[in-house]
């Protein structure tokens, strides 16, 4: 199947998001469609705390973040070594 984009702009951000993302246009469109898709069906209440809003807005970002080819684990993110003795 084929999907024809007619709008530069559309076209540059696609591949600005592949480009950010180090994964092919194709894979960003799809990432980003999921999202929007995903977002439209969470049921939106007119009350919804700015707690909910922000946690939302934080849950989206951590989302887009890639994952790095060598992770650093628990510990080091903590600043521990082995042994657990602090290394900062």
């Amino acid at each position: 199947m084929a999907l024809s984009i007619k709008n530069r702009e559309v076209e540059e951000l696609a591949r600005e998001l592949a480009r950010s993302r180090g994964i092919s246009v194709t894979e960003a469109i799809r990432q980003s469609l999921e999202s929007e898709i995903a977002l439209d069906s969470v049921i939106s209440w007119p009350n919804e705390s700015d707690l909910i809003i922000k946690l939302r807005e934080i849950s989206d970002r951590a989302g887009r973040i890639p994952e790095r080819d060598n992770p650093m684990t628990e510990d080091e993110i903590l600043g521990y070594d082995e042994f657990g003795i602090p290394t900062r």
